[in-house]
């Protein structure tokens, strides 16, 4: 089945490999007609995308991904229909992308430590205007020869429990809910499978959604997660999480097969607020 949409999208605004400009001609290359632009903590390529989708009929919603824990339990919120312009959630991002640059710092640390230096300007170059990132490491890794390509230098060195993993600094999920709601998005949980039993509780706090649709989700799995959502009367939506095929094969393009009603149901309640 071809795919309708993908909300799930990340950049170069943030870890991603391509540019919004590029992700609005591969999207239209594949026939999508409605996309988000989730970058992690950054909502300037937002802009890009839009003015790269003039005239191409594709849709592009403006949307971000803040990282939050609760319980040591890492959850990501992702916002839809956020006012990118805002200049409050502007300033609460930057705040979080330094902490990002201390994170690399500590992970270039590390990775010294284990005899493979790399200069913090060369990673920064890489990551250009962008939110600097892990994968912007494994990349520096990838040109010094210390790895093959960016998939080992996470197995082996970047991912959670490996010797070089820094965590990122993050607030909860109830403070990403509020920060989305203050600039006029809803909030949706991303990859929600391990994070149901929270669920019942972030309703409380304003949630709007489940990507109960997400690449690497077998039909069993997402059923159970529409039911969930039914039960809470919360949206469906879905997305491929896609950062690049370079750095997660799985995660390509178009990848969930968002039903088109998820969709609509989604524009249709932003649709609902803004008349508010």
């Amino acid at each position: 089945m071809k795919a309708y949409a993908d909300l799930h999208i990340h950049t170069t605004t943030s870890d991603g490999l391509h540019t919004p400009s590029d992700i609005v001609a591969m999207a239209c290359k594949i026939g999508l007609r409605v996309i988000a632009i989730t970058d992690h903590d950054a909502v300037e390529g937002v802009a890009e995308a839009r003015a790269a989708a003039v005239g191409t009929g594709l849709q592009v919603i403006a949307g971000v991904e803040i990282s939050a824990s609760i319980d040591e339990t890492e959850c990501h919120v992702l916002g839809y229909f956020v006012d990118d312009g805002d200049a409050v959630l502007r300033e609460q991002l930057a705040r979080f992308r330094s902490a990002r640059v201390d994170r690399v710092e500590h992970m270039l640390g590390r990775l010294s430590e284990l005899g493979m230096a790399l200069r913090f300007d060369h990673v920064q170059e890489i990551a250009g205007d962008g939110s600097i990132g892990r994968p912007h490491i494994a990349r520096a890794m990838v040109e010094a020869g210390y790895v093959q390509d960016a998939k080992q230098a996470f197995e082996r060195y970047l991912s959670r429990g490996r010797p070089a993993y820094v965590p990122r600094l993050k607030i909860t999920p109830v403070q990403a809910l509020k920060m989305i709601r203050a600039a006029g998005g809803l909030p949706v949980l991303a990859h929600p499978w391990e994070l149901q039993a929270i669920v019942p509780s972030l309703v409380t706090e304003g949630l709007a959604g489940l990507e109960v649709y997400y690449a690497g989700y077998n039909a069993a799995a997402t059923a159970l997660l529409v039911q969930l959502a039914e039960c809470h009367g919360l949206l469906c939506t879905g997305g491929s999480d896609f950062h690049g095929l370079a750095l997660s094969p799985a995660n390509a393009l178009g990848a969930c097969q968002l039903p088109a009603s998820a969709v609509e149901t989604l524009l249709a309640r932003n649709a609902a607020l803004t008349l508010r």
